[in-house]
């Protein structure tokens, strides 16, 4: 009995050690040791998923096959971060929608100068045809246009890029990724109507990659261009500076809406 009673005492001390170190998620401003692992982890597996997944299919990656290959502690641990109400965070935008677009049309990767692509993108039928009528006229009056470098992303397409910036770029501050990079269901990528667009030159200027800033693409010509006129083609600025819901100013960041 007494054996028994050490076991009992051994085992409930370790899974209450779990789940403190493990699923207890309660500073937002760092993730304590063990779970910054367990973040490098997931971000591990869910890239091992996509280096196997066909290059024009990585936008669309569904949600539950990159959770069906974490582990146990892993997947708890990832839902139970996506369970956090993003308000808590400092996000104050809506839930969105996990749903599928009706109809995607893939737009094939371009290459941009210097050296970088936009890879395979997709947008629902509607934001793409209005798009192509925005670059259209946009090339007419400036002799050059802008391009998708994101368009629709599936959850699990979110749920990859939420890991990967909490690891690579805002080390491992769920508040501070909060301000960049949206929860699954929350992002307006993954809006099945509402689609955002993120933008960029032709010349690779789209304010977040290889060091850039968002001054870098307000310089752009494009985007002064789009001030006046992106809303004749149904799309909106979607996060100004100082907006209401926390996000940091994206002004390549342009959804699509009918008003």
């Amino acid at each position: 009995m007494k054996t028994f009673l050490i076991y009992f005492a051994v085992i409930s001390i370790a899974l209450i050690t779990v789940y403190l170190f493990v699923f207890d998620i309660n500073n937002y401003e760092s993730l304590p040791f063990f779970q910054k692992i367990n973040a490098e982890n997931i971000l591990d597996r869910f890239e091992n998923v996509l280096s196997s997944t066909p290059a024009d299919e990585k936008a669309i990656i569904d949600y539950n096959i990159l959770l069906g290959e974490l582990s146990f502690i892993e997947r708890n641990f990832a839902l139970r971060i996506f369970s956090i109400a993003p308000s808590e965070l400092g996000f104050k935008g809506p839930f969105y929608s996990i749903d599928k677009p009706g109809k995607l049309v893939k737009l094939q990767s371009i290459k941009l100068n210097p050296g970088r692509e936009t890879g395979v993108q997709y947008l629902p039928e509607h934001v793409y045809n209005d798009y192509l009528k925005l670059a259209e006229q946009m090339k007419k009056d400036l002799g050059r246009k802008l391009f998708v470098d994101s368009g629709y992303r599936s959850p699990g397409r979110q749920a990859y890029l939420f890991f990967y910036y909490l690891v690579k770029s805002n080390n491992f501050s769920l508040r501070e990724n909060a301000k960049w990079i949206a929860m699954p269901g929350y992002s307006e990528h993954g809006h099945p109507v509402n689609t955002a667009i993120d933008f960029t030159s032709e010349n690779g200027i789209n304010g977040f990659s290889g060091g850039q800033t968002a001054a870098d693409f307000v310089k752009l010509d494009e985007y002064g261009w789009m001030l006046e006129n992106a809303s004749g083609f149904n799309f909106y600025l979607s996060y100004p500076e100082g907006n209401k819901y926390g996000v940091a100013f994206e002004p390549w960041h342009w959804h699509w809406e009918k008003k």
